[in-house]
This record gives C-alpha cells, structure tokens and sequence, in this order.
C-alpha cells in the first residue's frame, strides 16, 4: 500500500494545484528557483495530516522539462517509491492554445500523468509500473510503463507519453463543424 505523504503529493495535491491555475503554475513551474520552492511547499503540505514517523524526505524532488509529441512538458522527478500506487515521476502535458484565456476559469487545464510501481516482481530489470492518468477525480491506467529504477526510466516514460499521446493534430486540414439551432 502507498505511504500516504507521497501519495497525497503525487495523486492529489499536484495535480490539483496545477488545474486550479494552470497558467500561474506553468509560469512559476518555469522559473528555476520558484519552481524548487513550490514543489518543496507542495511536498511539506502533501506532510500536513502524515504522523512526523511517516512523512519522507524530499530526496529526488526535481523538475525538468521536455518536449513530447510537440507538447511542453513538466516531469516531475520524483523520491524513489517503496510501494504501489507510488509515484517514479508525474507529468504535466500542455496543450498550445492559439488563443489566450481572457479568465482562470477558461483556462485549458494540462493532462497529468504518472508512472506508478504495480505488483510484480522486482528485479535487475527494474520493477513493474504503469502509465496512469488523473482527469478530474477520476484515475485511469492506460498501458504498462517501462521498468522502474533504471537509469533510462524517465526517458521511457516520455516515449511512452508520446505513445499514448499521439501526433499533434494538423490544423492546416479543413474540418466540417456542424451547428445544430
């Protein structure tokens, strides 16, 4: 079973905190330092109801960031998972808007992923995981992920984002819309 700390990080609070405002976090997510400060702060508030005996060091936090399949990506590196349902990395996925939301609220809010440890037998290959993806409250796995604990893991789940995610779509083809009054 999954220790509660990095769960409530992985699963609930991030994901939330970046839908809530996705523009204000990508620009904070951007700069170097401020980035390293929110993914602390949001680390010590996933600790906020977690006995002082159960809460884990941030050892590993980190952010980079990609591009994958033609979209900005944050990947979020994460401490080393002890359980299942624990988190290798998690993964903020932009969609480019050609237009600017005039409000928070139409914001277009970017896909999470995450790359979480499953049942299965660890080995020098690496341990068991799946792709999963947070919509919402509602959590979906999608494939099986590449070996966790290896140094290519982070590289692997990027390919195996690009998979799932498919080619930009071509906006230079003509579509038909129709409008029902």
């Amino acid at each position: 079973m999954a220790r509660l700390h990095p769960y409530n990080f992985a699963h609930v609070l991030l994901p939330q905190l970046a839908w809530r405002r996705p523009s204000s976090v990508r620009r904070e997510l951007s700069d170097p330092y401020l980035a390293k400060e929110l993914l602390h702060y949001v680390w010590d508030k996933a600790a906020e109801h977690v006995a002082p005996a159960d809460r884990v060091p941030p050892k590993g936090l980190r952010l980079s960031w990609h591009e994958v399949a033609g979209r900005v990506t944050a990947l979020f590196h994460l401490p080393a998972p002890q359980a299942t349902m624990e988190a290798h990395f998690s993964a903020l996925v932009y969609e480019e808007d050609d237009e600017p939301a005039e409000t928070e609220a139409e914001e277009t809010r970017p896909r999470y992923f995450t790359l979480e440890a499953t049942l299965g037998l660890s080995g020098p290959a690496g341990t068991p995981t799946v792709v999963g993806e947070w919509a919402g409250d509602v959590h979906r796995h999608i494939v099986r992920g590449p070996a966790g604990g290896r140094p290519n893991t982070a590289e692997a789940f990027l390919e195996a984002l690009a998979t799932v995610l498919g080619p930009l779509p071509d906006t230079s083809v003509p579509f038909m819309r129709i409008v029902r009054s």
